[in-house]
């Protein structure tokens, strides 16, 4: 049954086992994007954070007798219609393989699909990434002109499925001023929530100093930044020794060494009002935080005074899930899916993970919405 969808506030890539060298091509915005939504959007307002629309209390439409509550998506990827996504030749990968990869391609250009299943999974509202990886690889110069497209194509999607889907501005953090300011115009002119940034490019990390001028937009404006996976620089040797699954992993160390970087570089302690969500395929780099990281020593979680570091739920596997909150506590845990590459997040499926998880109501609350809930509302405090 379809339902409308709240507002949300501050609303104006892929992780998993596909590769993400791509080209841009031509086309336009608009035959990217749906017209179909029978959803009104309201005025949106950018001039200042107070005109921001705000996060309703609650959002019963999507409850059931079951559960008390709503779902945000922290991670979901979509692409404009000019993406041409670059696929090995036919003689260079299996065909299945290649069969998934041609399938998700086409999901992650069909926004009403993901309105679709958004709405039959009961999924409230969904953060939209399009990475920086997924347009120009992890290696090389990025092109402004073409990033600005890719924002102003998110917003055009975000303002067509209003309270649906929201935006995250697609910003090569680490080019410096200009990443800034790109920054700077997606949040405050076309109302993107959010920002998602590369964990590494060019064998750079967050603690780069070309990377400080858009973690500061974020601080300033108090929008989260989605820290999102890359390939690893030995990708190819990883997937001929492990397959698919080792190339995954290799993101997921990938995700975590940014982690790291900003716990060394003492960003969060320099930016307090900056949040940083990471993935559930960097979860390893925990263990090793819990022996060689002071910033989450025993001592430390004790006293519940960690950095404002953020994982995701993608995968949906509750074991991984017991060990985020066990290790995090619950208010540093989001959920997030990488749809359309890993396990789809419905009601059904995180329902089913938080009770083998073997999580409080309130522990679910918090994973499913209202830890996001908080991240998208700091804008307006």
């Amino acid at each position: 049954m379809s339902r409308k969808p709240p507002n949300w506030s501050g609303s104006g890539a892929t992780c998993g086992p596909t590769r993400c060298m791509t080209r841009c091509a031509g086309g336009s915005i608009s035959s990217a994007t749906s017209t179909s939504t029978t959803v009104s959007p309201p005025t949106w307002r950018h001039a200042s954070a107070s005109t921001q629309p705000t996060i309703p209390d609650s959002a019963e439409a999507y409850m059931t007798p079951q559960t008390d509550w709503s779902i945000i998506d922290f991670h979901a990827h979509v692409r404009p219609s000019w993406w041409q996504p670059a696929l090995p030749d036919a003689s260079e990968i299996d065909p299945e393989e290649r069969a998934k990869r041609l399938e998700r391609f086409k999901k992650l250009v069909d926004v009403d699909l993901l309105v679709r299943e958004s709405e039959e999974g009961d999924v409230a509202l969904r953060l939209l990434s399009s990475t920086i990886e997924g347009f120009f690889g992890t290696e090389g110069p990025t092109d402004i002109g073409e990033i600005r497209r890719v924002n102003d194509f998110l917003s055009n999607v975000q303002s067509r499925h209003a309270g649906r889907l929201a935006a995250l501005a697609t910003v090569d953090a680490y080019a410096g001023d200009v990443a800034a300011r790109e920054a700077e115009r997606a949040i405050v002119e076309l109302g993107h929530v959010g920002i998602v940034i590369d964990s590494s490019r060019d064998q750079k990390f967050l603690s780069a100093p070309e990377v400080r001028p858009t973690l500061e937009v974020a601080a300033k404006h108090k929008v989260p930044v989605l820290v999102h996976p890359v390939g690893a620089p030995n990708s190819d040797a990883l997937t001929r020794g492990g397959g698919v699954a080792a190339y995954s992993f290799g993101r997921g160390l990938v995700n975590g060494a940014a982690f790291f970087s900003a716990l060394k570089a003492g960003i969060f302690e320099q930016l307090p009002d900056l949040h940083l969500v990471f993935t559930a395929i960097g979860t390893g780099a925990l263990v090793i935080a819990a022996a060689e990281a002071e910033q989450y020593s025993d001592e430390a979680r004790a006293k519940g005074n960690l950095p404002n570091a953020y994982f995701d739920v993608m995968g949906l596997n509750p074991q991984t899930i017991r060990y985020l909150v066990d290790f995090l506590g619950a208010d540093r845990v989001v959920a997030g899916s990488d749809w359309p590459i890993w396990a789809p997040i419905t009601r059904s499926t995180l329902t089913t993970a938080f009770e083998k998880a073997g999580l409080t109501p309130g522990q679910q609350k918090a994973i499913a919405e209202g830890n996001a809930r908080q991240l998208l509302g700091l804008r307006n405090t």
